[in-house]
């Protein structure tokens, strides 16, 4: 199966390092290096893409981008059919993507389907913790689109040569977890170096494990130590640590991102949840006192999703520290079961519940946890 589409991380060489130091007294500098300068300062990009067109793709002046592109071609990498670009979140970014779009587009030798840039949110060098934080997250959820809307990893390459130094450690971290293989190629080496996937494998179930805590920091909480509680030392690399006003909070980083959307891509629904049909049964509940509305969130639960067989609520226990509605995979007497929680903030408490699926193999357990939490927390 070949792979036929390439993401391609973008600095801003092109720009800084050859565009904008162009002279006539530089060695080597091309013919038309005027009219370079001139579209370059003026923005126009349609006119600077024609320009470059005149030159052997593989030159240095085309840019560490246009070169590695050339380069994986010539060698068979792969069969390129979609180009998607990602941008830092500057002017010069926007500026590159927008000349890299116009450029490809003229380039009717190579037959492309789909030529695309996007900016990435926070991937700047002004606010180093938002680089780090928000950036560099926000590089892997849309990596991750791309490769959904591909098709699936397989189909698949990136290419990690520009952009931040931190672009190509999440790039490899994400082809290895997702068995994407990853190109690179320093602008003095002639060759491309590649980061083939190794035959490794990774415990999801980390994830199902903390699923409910997880959904909190994805949607860009941080949270504090007493939030916490303990943290798991399997759960700490996923994380990053950061002080506030003397206070330390966690939120959660690129890696744990990357092993979220690893996930997702891995097991877009397990094939054995399958309808409860006649075995579907109403859930049942205690005779304890419950928070309002709690019944009605956990029917409704079990209502909007088929492969639920039933429910049932929980004995009493610390119901004033739920932290609101979520869901998680927890090992009670020996057994992996998936827990709901239930709070209402309002009466300052919350229950607990049992899920019982058609599935109750791991995946299919940390599968249903992070689609319930991203349906319902």
């Amino acid at each position: 199966m070949a792979r036929n589409t390439l993401i391609c991380t973008v600095g801003t060489s092109l720009f800084e390092g050859n565009l904008s130091r162009l002279t006539g007294e530089k060695p080597g500098a091309p013919k038309n290096w005027k009219a370079l300068r001139q579209f370059f300062e003026a923005k126009n990009w349609a006119a600077l893409a024609n320009e470059i067109l005149e030159f052997d793709p593989s030159l240095r002046v085309c840019g560490a981008e246009i070169n590695t592109i050339e380069e994986s071609r010539k060698k068979g990498i792969l069969s390129l059919e979609s180009l998607f670009f990602l941008v830092s979140d500057t002017e010069y970014g926007v500026g590159t993507g927008e000349l890299l779009k116009k450029y490809y587009s003229k380039r009717t030798d190579l037959n492309l389907r789909a030529i695309e840039y996007f900016v990435v949110k926070g991937l700047q060098d002004e606010r180093p913790v938002d680089f780090k934080i928000h950036g560099l997250r926000n590089l892997v959820r849309q990596a991750s689109r791309i490769i959904q809307r591909a098709g699936g990893p397989e189909f698949v390459a990136i290419n990690a040569t520009g952009g931040y130094k931190a672009q190509i450690a999440v790039a490899v971290v994400l082809g290895q977890v997702l068995s994407i293989p990853i190109l690179y190629q320093h602008e003095r080496f002639p060759q491309i170096i590649d980061f083939p996937p190794l035959p490794i494998s990774f415990d999801f179930e980390l994830l199902g494990e903390h699923a409910d805590l997880r959904a909190l920091l994805e949607r860009g909480e941080a949270l504090g130590s007493d939030e916490m509680g303990e943290v798991d030392e399997r759960l700490r690399v996923l994380l990053e640590e950061i002080n506030v006003d003397g206070s330390k909070l966690f939120e959660l980083g690129a890696i744990g991102q990357i092993f979220i959307e690893g996930f997702r891509i891995r097991h877009p629904k397990p094939v054995d949840l399958a309808d409860a049909g006649e075995r579907k049964k109403e859930p049942s509940f205690r005779d304890d006192h419950y928070p309002s509305g709690f019944k009605d969130f956990v029917e409704k639960v079990c209502r909007e999703n088929r492969w639920i067989v039933t429910s049932n609520s929980l004995p009493y226990d610390r119901q004033r520290s739920i932290r609101g509605n979520g869901f998680s995979v927890k090992e009670i007497e020996g057994e992996k079961r998936l827990i709901g929680t239930y709070r209402n903030d309002h009466e300052g408490f919350g229950a607990r519940f049992r899920l019982h699926l058609t599935d109750e193999s791991p995946n299919a357990l940390t599968w249903a946890a992070d689609f319930l939490n991203r349906k319902y927390a």
